[in-house]
């Protein structure tokens, strides 16, 4: 009937109660959910209830379960791999839906990738030096796509923000995943290793404008480089 509201289910009540008292810092990470019948008393619902409110939350990452005499439940570590992971499903979504173009995905990268860059160049330390180092690719090598990843992923962790990397790094994965089944030319790959010398004496020599500005030039060299592999598909499936 219209106007009517539907009623939710009991596991989504309890399930929200719980995730809120996580989110809010009332249950701290590591820290083991109450037993099954406190939480039963406490919330007014029964078992399966309660199980199916867990299974749910599980299912977000939000706690996990072990087994044993130690075993429980427990409030889970956030981890910047897996919610990058989970942000990275819904950019891809969001991109193959046409929601975002790829000019808004640039931009996202555009604000974060260029002061990442500079802040990489200030806080870097030897071992992600040497990763850069490593991360420089020829250009006709058959890893260069790889290369290229670590490259940007390692900037953004030498940046010394994980909200930096859990930001960027799904933007950065889409693109790269979206196009790279288009075999970029030569001469992108050619750009893209010039421009990744340039940005990696800067960080060396701890210059962060010089970095900010490298890297602002080589994501404006990867945007028309995209838009025109872009065009040339849209040309290809007419």
């Amino acid at each position: 009937m219209a106007g009517q509201t539907t009623k939710r289910p009991a596991y989504a009540v309890v399930s929200e109660r719980i995730r809120d008292k996580i989110l809010s810092g009332e249950l701290r990470p590591g820290e083991r959910l109450a037993p099954e019948a406190e939480l039963i008393a406490e919330h007014g619902y029964g078992r399966s209830t309660i199980r199916e409110a867990i299974r749910s939350l599980s299912s977000e990452n939000l706690v996990y379960t072990t087994r044993g005499v130690t075993g429980g439940t427990f409030i889970s570590t956030p981890s910047v791999g897996r919610i990058s992971a989970q942000m990275e499903t819904g950019v891809a979504l969001m991109a193959a839906a046409e929601t975002v173009s790829v000019d808004q995905l640039m931009d996202v990268r555009q604000l974060t990738e260029v002061p990442a860059a500079g802040k990489a160049a200030y806080h870097r330390n030897a071992a992600q030096l040497a990763e850069l180092k490593a991360a420089i690719f020829d250009p006709s090598d058959a890893a260069t796509y790889v290369r290229n990843q670590e490259f940007h992923l390692v900037i953004l962790q030498a940046a010394d923000n994980p909200l930096l990397e859990l930001v960027t790094a799904p933007v950065f994965r889409v693109l790269s995943s979206r196009f790279a089944r288009d075999k970029a030319p030569q001469d992108f790959w050619t750009c893209v290793d010039e421009d990744h010398r340039l940005i990696l004496e800067a960080i060396e020599a701890q210059d962060s404008m010089a970095a900010m500005i490298l890297m602002r030039r080589h994501l404006d060299h990867l945007g028309d480089a995209y838009m025109a592999m872009d065009l040339l598909r849209g040309h290809r499936d007419m």
